[in-house]
Order: structure tokens, then C-alpha cells, then sequence
């Protein structure tokens, strides 16, 4: 568990989902606006799917992080080894060499509240090490980021991350990769 002050003062704490997070990852989902649902879907935000998550952590081969400001659920992130179907297409098709074992697709979502804060950084901090960890070379953005999301595609670039190619997907995204040293 790592503990996090952000500049408000208040303490965030980033540690792995455990399977008793399910009402705080339900109710984090359950926050959720409109604009936010479009622009993070890895999985559903429905009851059963979140308890799957949380019954399967111990069969799940994503590394899911969550941020918690005292029992409240104000980020979820996840990092699953290797590229999906659709995303290692279009990486081939802007001919980059894909190799299963050497990528990690990356989801993140943070608290529109919390935005701004730092915590970003210091979640996608640890996902980074994981993925290092686990022999990555590169991270993927879980498909793309969205044109209309200039906030997050700040993010990326601050954080390394390059654009290698555009599809449309959500009326224009872009395929984001960050090489790991």
C-alpha cells in the first residue's frame, strides 16, 4: 500500500483491489458521469461484473489497482499482460512489431474530483513498475485515447507515452504506446 498527500491534504492510499472492495468499486462505477462511461470501458460497470472481479482476484492475470480516500473508492486502474485483438491489429497495421509477452495494456480511470491532484501519476507509477516487473517493454493505452480528451492525452505524453497511429473508434482516437527502459 502506498500512501499519497495530495496538495488538499487529504491522504489517498493506492493499493491492489482486495476481494472486500466490491460495494467501493461498485460505488466508484455507480459515480461515474456520462462522458466518463465513454471514455473507460475495459469491462461493464454492472453489480455481477465487479463481484466477478473480486471473487477472481486470485485467477485474474491483470494487476488492478485502486485509490481510496478514506473507505471511498477515487481511482481503479488496470494493467493486463499482453495486447488485445483489436489493439495489436492496429499496431500491426502501422507496422510495429507486436509481441504478446512483451506489452501490457493499460485502463485507467480516476475521480473527476480528483484530477489534477497527482494521483494519476502515482497510480500509473506503480502499474509501471508492475509492468517492468513482469518483463514488459511497452505499455498500451486500452484503446486509445479519444480526440476529445485532451486532458489525458497531456497526461500520456507527460508520462512518456507516444502517438503511433489514429483509427476512429469514438469520432477519432489515437493508439498511444510508452517504450519501457
Amino acid at each position: 500500500m502506498k500512501k499519497l498527500m495530495l496538495p488538499s491534504g487529504e491522504a489517498v492510499f493506492i493499493r491492489p483491489i482486495q476481494p472486500t472492495d466490491a460495494p467501493a468499486l461498485l460505488a466508484y462505477f455507480g459515480s461515474f458521469s456520462d462522458l466518463t462511461r465513454k471514455r473507460f470501458g475495459p469491462h461493464p460497470f454492472d453489480e455481477a461484473t465487479v463481484k466477478a472481479i473480486c471473487e477472481n482476484l486470485d485467477d485474474d492475470p491483470c494487476t488492478r489497482l485502486a485509490a481510496f480516500a478514506d473507505d471511498k473508492c477515487v481511482a481503479y486502474c488496470l494493467l493486463l499482460p499482453g495486447i488485445l485483438p483489436d489493439d495489436d491489429i492496429r499496431l500491426k497495421s502501422y507496422g510495429i512489431d507486436t509481441d504478446q509477452f512483451t506489452y501490457a495494456t493499460y485502463a485507467p480511470s480516476v475521480d473527476e474530483k480528483y484530477h489534477g491532484t497527482g494521483l494519476a501519476n502515482a497510480i500509473f507509477t506503480e502499474l509501471e513498475y508492475e509492468a517492468k516487473k513482469a518483463g514488459a517493454t511497452h505499455i498500451i493505452l486500452w484503446g486509445g485515447v479519444q480526440h476529445g480528451n485532451p486532458r489525458a492525452r497531456r497526461f500520456y505524453e507527460k508520462n512518456g507515452f507516444l502517438k503511433v497511429g489514429e483509427f476512429d473508434l469514438n469520432g477519432g482516437d489515437d493508439d498511444m504506446v510508452k517504450p519501457l527502459s
